[in-house]
């Protein structure tokens, strides 16, 4: 079998990272999942003699509380992941929510010389080239990258974030180790167990990785700048596409006003109500027209400026909606207005993804009791974060996975709604965005997508009806020549652990009959006084002790006796070392 030496070093990466984990997980009083992944031989010898050793802190600190203790010791990619559960209420309750939301990037910026050198690399010349100043310090630090305010050398200003150093090959180890031990630490905690971990982490390595790559992020800022383009009420940051690489991101630095400065607001005399109204209508245009949306709509991330236009930055956070999931929006939205709990049920299960233990009718009637309780309240008087709030309940009550950028809609419509109801307290949603829903609503029911689909439907069975007959004659060939293979894939639970254990078993058995055939040779050997003996081949003084003390015995079935004792005794040592004697 070749080595992969990628493999391999991967794999002593995670060794690295996984030893000090384990420690954090018994101090933290998860030991038993060390148990239950039979790590115990990991742990350093004080910690090794009873994983239950955090039993003690388990009884005094809550769940949700160790928790995030045990991710801010791990370190930033845990904190990441953190961060990604606490946008999550479709997979946690709220305790857990609140205690996680106060995790943060507390991480030290590394020295503005390395990050000097890491853009002189990544552009290929001095910096002295392209900025004209370039500050000692950062803007803002955090566990990916830092930024700094800069101006390039024809006095525009930017900003320039810049990836740290080996920041990629860290978080793809810590995501390894997360990977390996995600799935007992989510079923052994009872509030987590319905997270689906598989779906979560694969969910989060597409995450980081989009976190980590600069010009994906560049995309995503001139794509969303690109559709809102027709809106004369909005800027987005221009990208200097010849200043940006995959480690080093440079774009235009907007001046303006936080949306949360409210002095400063009243100081340019702008109207509050039409901001508010233009805020929504540039978010509602990114969720119902283009699909890309940014995701995080603080007000630190929202300006003013002097022309009254809003701009956003920080685009770190993106969210993308296809044109189904976006048609579905529409749907749902004119069946709440119609009270059609029916249409409601299954626009929910069609976004989602749903389990076998899902009942469709207590669904409904769940969704039925979240209608009547919100139905007819006026929107200006609706707290849209519980309501959000109840949706997810819903969904984390019925073992149903929303997809990340359906919740991240959520979560930035909720965030959006609140910054526009600070601007204007009487603002009316439904009045803008009831236009928004309707029209997508209609195209999504429309003969000509109606067409479309139907054309794109018939084409893809054209395909593989063409590629029925070559198929066929494949299967046949290899069926007829000997070579069909079947692999019987087995799911029951714990099967791996009762193969590993049998494994081991084999071995020890293999082992023990080893020594004892050492131990029956030996003893034949001494009984028969098979030469050369011991008193011959020791040296000196050992010799003569030898031979006055233990006269013609055999040396062979001396170092046998001594042979097979040290493989007694590492045969002891293993089976302590995993804690079964």
């Amino acid at each position: 079998m070749p080595i992969n030496l990628a493999e391999l070093a991967r794999r002593r990466r995670r060794m690295q990272r996984i030893a000090p984990l384990l420690g954090a997980l018994v101090r933290h009083g998860f030991g038993h999942i060390v148990e239950v992944l039979n790590l115990q031989h990991l742990l350093p010898s004080r910690l090794r003699v009873g994983v239950g050793l955090g039993e003690g802190v388990a009884e005094r600190i809550p769940a949700q509380q160790r928790l995030r203790m045990l991710l801010e010791e791990w370190g930033p990619t845990a904190v990441k992941l953190g961060q990604m559960l606490s946008m999550r209420p479709d997979l946690l309750p709220e305790p857990y929510l609140v205690e996680l939301r106060r995790l943060t990037d507390r991480v030290a910026p590394f020295d503005t010389a390395e990050a000097r050198r890491i853009i002189e690399r990544e552009l290929g010349r001095p910096i002295e080239q392209v900025f004209s100043e370039f500050p000692d310090a950062p803007l803002a630090a955090g566990s990916i990258s830092q930024v700094y305010n800069a101006l390039l050398k024809t006095g525009e200003p930017v900003v320039v974030k810049v990836k740290r150093p080996n920041a990629e090959r860290i978080m793809t180890a810590d995501l390894d180790v997360i990977e390996t031990l995600a799935v007992p630490l989510l079923e052994w905690i009872e509030d987590l167990r319905p997270l689906r971990p598989r779906m979560l982490i694969a969910e989060f390595r597409r995450n980081i990785a989009r976190e980590l790559d600069f010009v994906a992020e560049a995309s995503a800022m001139q794509k969303i700048g690109r559709s809102l383009a027709d809106l004369d009420t909005v800027r987005v940051p221009a990208v200097h596409w010849d200043l940006t690489t995959s480690d080093v991101l440079t774009v235009e630095r907007l001046r303006g006003v936080s949306l949360s400065n409210r002095a400063a607001l009243d100081a340019l005399s702008l109207d509050r109500r039409l901001l508010a109204r233009n805020l929504v209508e540039i978010y509602l245009h990114q969720f119902f027209k283009t699909g890309l949306f940014h995701a995080d709509p603080h007000p630190g991330n929202l300006l003013v400026t002097e022309d009254g236009k809003i701009g956003l930055v920080d685009f770190g956070m993106v969210g993308r909606l296809d044109r189904d999931l976006r048609g579905l929006l529409g749907t749902t939205f004119v069946a709440l207005t119609r009270g059609d709990v029916d249409a409601i049920a299954e626009a929910y299960l069609e976004i989602g993804v749903a389990s076998e233990e899902t009942d469709i009718s207590s669904l409904k009637s769940d969704m039925q009791e979240l209608l009547e309780k919100y139905y007819g309240i006026p929107l200006a008087r609706l707290d849209m974060g519980r309501c959000f709030a109840d949706v997810m309940r819903v969904a984390r009550t019925h073992d149903i996975f929303l997809p990340r950028d359906f919740v991240m809609l959520g979560k930035a419509s909720v965030t959006m709604i609140a910054v526009a109801r600070d601007l204007d307290p009487g603002f009316d949603l439904a009045q803008v965005a009831q236009p928004f829903a309707a029209s997508l609503a209609a195209e999504r029911l429309s003969p000509a997508r109606i067409g479309r689909e139907a054309l794109a439907g018939l084409s893809g069975m054209g395909a593989t009806l063409r590629r029925l007959p070559r198929e066929v004659r494949t299967f046949v060939r290899t069926l007829l020549s000997g070579k069909l293979q079947f692999q019987l894939v087995h799911k029951l639970k714990g099967f791996e652990e009762v193969e590993r254990e049998l494994d081991r078993a084999t071995n020890r058995i293999a082992f023990s009959i080893i020594v004892g055939a050492v131990v029956i040779g030996s003893a034949l050997l001494l009984h028969a006084r098979i030469p050369p003996f011991l008193q011959d081949v020791l040296p000196g003084r050992f010799g003569v002790f030898v031979s006055r003390n233990m006269p013609d015995v055999s040396f062979l079935g001396f170092a046998g006796f001594v042979f097979a004792g040290v493989l007694g005794l590492l045969l002891a040592w293993a089976i302590w070392r995993h804690g079964r004697l």
